[in-house]
């Protein structure tokens, strides 16, 4: 039940993060901007940042970093790797060696 659980998670925090990547790069028709972003706009009115390419490119670059970042994340978590266990200490027969006397 919890590998389920991890793995439905999993999915939730996927399709989250394909929704904000194309909310940061489809093309918003409120814009006055032909390549104004939904997500830039809705950043600026929200944050009263000025109308620049500089600031634009730098919430892009960061939004990209966050979502691989998130992604990584989800993926290291749904599917762990396995490690394999410690070994048992070897209790072998102290007279007796592992290998042949040359």
């Amino acid at each position: 039940m919890q590998k389920a659980f991890r793995i439905i998670t999993g999915v939730v925090v996927v399709g989250l993060v394909l929704h904000a990547a194309d909310l940061a790069t489809r093309d918003c028709r409120l814009a006055p901007y032909v390549y104004d972003d939904c997500m830039w706009i809705w950043l600026r009115s929200h944050l009263s940042l000025p109308a620049s390419r500089f600031l634009r490119m730098a919430v892009l670059e960061c939004v990209g970093i966050v979502l691989a970042l998130i992604l990584y994340l989800t993926f290291r978590l749904v599917f762990p790797f396995r490690t394999t266990p410690p070994a048992a200490p070897h209790s072998s027969v102290s007279g007796v060696s592992d290998r042949p006397e040359s």
